[in-house]
């Protein structure tokens, strides 16, 4: 476990951006949620691209709450508030995007339902995706909190939140397969939005160097980041390039 000593520096200009980058991850999903919201569709929305990149979102939530557990017990004994906050930005960038990814798979949940129940529709699927989620949701929440208040040994500790820092990873690189492979069948975005894209993949690329740079960081925290950034990106050229061919179909801030 680390000395407190590596949280009692912290830069006011990081802890700006790091701020600045929590408020922009969440802000970035609210143009999806809306356009689920207005347009009352899951159309271009993989079902399984939702339950992936929701169950990989929790999972690195889980590895940050982790990792960052030393620093918390430090927040009691050897630092001030500010010192405190700045060691759980990391954690605090997470949770907002772990926030409003699933909040994606959660409007489709209620929003999307059409009148009657079809079975193998689009709807159908969403709706077991977000049941699977709430069960991978229990049963992480209930090992993160053996490990935090029950488990003594911080490497066995250590060793769970590595281990969810790479099923993250896994997660992460599976969600856009399905999503990739909808946009490519459908040839143009639906109601997947690329104004949410546009902001993410560059701040994608932004907070995988920030989680780096984090006092006490580990690798198995920014690596799910900085792979979903890369995938995204290719999925965004796609978007960009079907509007490109038809742009009446996606309007770019849609």
């Amino acid at each position: 476990m680390e000395s407190c000593a590596i949280y009692q520096n912290p830069s006011g200009f990081g802890f700006l951006i790091g701020s600045l980058l929590a408020l922009g991850i969440y802000v970035s999903y609210i143009p999806q949620h809306l356009k689920i919201v207005n347009r009352r569709t899951s159309e271009g929305l993989s079902p399984l691209f939702l339950l992936l990149g929701s169950t990989s979102g929790f999972s690195s939530l889980v590895n940050l709450l982790l990792v960052s557990s030393p620093a918390r017990k430090c927040c009691l004994t050897d630092l001030n508030k500010f010192q405190c906050i700045y060691s759980q930005l990391g954690l605090i960038q997470v949770a907002a995007q772990a926030v409003g990814y699933s909040l994606i798979l959660i409007l489709c949940a209620y929003l999307t339902r059409p009148p009657i129940d079809v079975p193998g529709s689009n709807e159908e699927k969403i709706g077991r995706a977000y049941r699977w989620f709430l069960i991978y949701v229990v049963l992480n929440a209930a090992l993160a909190i053996y490990f935090l208040f029950f488990n003594a040994d911080f490497n066995e500790t250590m060793a769970f939140a590595n281990f969810s820092g790479i099923l993250s990873t896994i997660l992460a690189t599976a969600q856009y397969l399905p999503q990739i492979h909808t946009t490519y069948t459908l040839k143009h975005a639906g109601t997947l939005s690329m104004h949410m894209m546009l902001l993410q993949t560059p701040g994608g690329y932004l907070w995988s160097f920030t989680l780096f740079m984090q006092p006490g960081s580990s690798w198995s925290s920014w690596l799910p980041y900085f792979t979903a950034a890369n995938l995204q990106l290719v999925l965004l050229i796609m978007c960009l390039y079907y509007r490109g061919r038809n742009p009446e179909e996606t309007p770019l801030l849609g």
